[in-house]
């Protein structure tokens, strides 16, 4: 009896790519918890409540914090986390993050590389970026922000307060202030 080559080959193929096929545990679900915290698939939302706490394993998510809350996103991945006006929030999240704190919000953040955060409308803010991440500080914010190598901060000439403090990373190197206004780290204007 003849076994077609396509059958032999396919076969082969199988053997020889580890990993494929449904031997791999499905990942994990991004979850929830505190009321008022709901999600659809990564995209969590606290509408009220002062104990909402996203939880993402090594997924990338993505929590918006309402008026008045008080909040938590982590992940090993990116976090999104946009925090509304009076709104108490904190992130930990990998490179590529992402913070947006607004109108008289608390907010603290510690993110991986390339990760960006942006404070505004008299918030206060304390910011802890990786390597290439981009910090604005605007209006009447008050910033107190840590980034390491290639970060690039932007200080409001209005707001209350923009300290910058450049990391390990910058090789203890300070915070140089560019003739634009923008401070950065580890690199040159």
């Amino acid at each position: 009896m003849k076994t077609p080559f396509g059958l032999l080959l396919a076969v082969a193929l199988g053997a020889a790519m580890p990993g494929c096929g449904d031997d791999a545990p499905p990942p994990a679900a991004v979850s929830c918890s505190g009321a008022g915290c709901m999600c659809a698939a990564a995209d969590c939302t606290c509408a009220a409540g002062i104990d909402c706490k996203a939880e993402c394993g090594s997924l990338a998510c993505e929590l918006t914090c309402e008026a008045a809350t008080k909040c938590e996103a982590s992940s090993t991945g990116a976090v999104s986390l946009v925090c509304g006006m009076d709104a108490e929030c904190k992130a930990n999240g990998g490179d590529s993050s992402s913070i947006v704190c607004d109108a008289s919000a608390k907010c603290e953040i510690k993110a991986g590389a390339d990760s960006m955060a942006t404070c505004r409308n008299d918030a206060e803010c304390k910011i802890n970026l990786g390597a290439r991440s981009t910090v604005m500080c605007l209006d009447t914010s008050n910033c107190d922000i840590k980034c390491d190598a290639d970060c690039t901060v932007t200080c409001s000439p209005t707001a209350r307060g923009c300290h910058v403090e450049c990391g390990p990373g910058d090789g203890g190197l300070p915070g140089t202030v560019c003739p634009d206004g923008r401070v950065v780290c580890g690199t040159t204007c």
